[in-house]
């Protein structure tokens, strides 16, 4: 395991939870990633069904991220 690999730290159901909760992150500057966004702007209905909008960090930040997000209770 490398400290540069993506690892998602939070999951979903809406994406402006997940556009929130990397906004939080960015001002603590940790970068991430969201994966899945697009595909739940097109297909809303039944999106949970895939697994929601996944974020994701790097592994270095993973532990720092799960708390700040923990921590805004989204």
């Amino acid at each position: 395991m490398e400290d540069n690999d993506l690892i998602i730290v939070a999951t979903f159901d809406f994406d402006w939870q997940a556009h929130m909760a990397q906004g939080i992150l960015a001002e603590q500057e940790i970068p991430s990633t969201l994966d899945n966004e697009i595909f739940g702007s097109l297909y809303p209905i039944g999106f949970n069904s895939i697994g929601g909008i996944n974020l994701r960090v790097f592994r270095r930040d993973a532990d720092r991220a799960k708390e700040i997000i923990r921590q805004s209770k989204l």
